[in-house]
């Protein structure tokens, strides 16, 4: 299982992270560990790799992934963990050893760069957000 946290800044741009590990960038989040809620991994996933303590993130998304030759099957959780305000920006200390750097940009700039997942994932994490809403999904469909 993995999780994820969205973050938006107050020009509505997305937190993208790029792991030192991937080819591509992500949003921060990671593997959740054995007897570890999928909300308390969110929450030492974005204080690890982003330095920030948050409270009660939101749940937008459970998305099951199949298969692959590389990969077995997953849940993926989304959460919203909010609006950062300059002063929150300010205060993002990477992990060095697996985060390279950091970015807010558009929701049509940042797509480009993720995963194929994740780049299918995160636009309706984010309309559900706007409904109110929780989503299931399956290969991000």
């Amino acid at each position: 299982m993995g999780v994820g946290a969205l973050f938006l800044n107050v020009n509505n741009e997305l937190l993208i992270v790029k792991p030192s590990y991937k080819d591509h960038w992500s949003v921060p989040g990671g593997v959740i560990d054995e007897n570890e809620s999928p909300k308390n991994a969110c929450l030492r996933e974005v204080k690890e790799e982003i330095g920030l303590d948050i409270e009660n993130p939101k749940f937008l998304c459970i998305d099951w992934t199949s298969p692959t030759p590389e990969k077995g099957e997953s849940l993926q959780f989304i959460f919203f963990g909010g609006v950062l305000e300059k002063e929150q920006i300010d205060k993002i200390k990477l992990q060095a050893d697996e985060i390279g750097k950091y970015q807010f940009l558009s929701l049509e700039k940042a797509l480009p760069l993720l995963s194929e997942k994740l780049k299918r994932r995160i636009p309706k994490c984010l309309e559900a957000m706007k409904n109110n809403t929780a989503l299931y999904l399956e290969d991000a469909n």
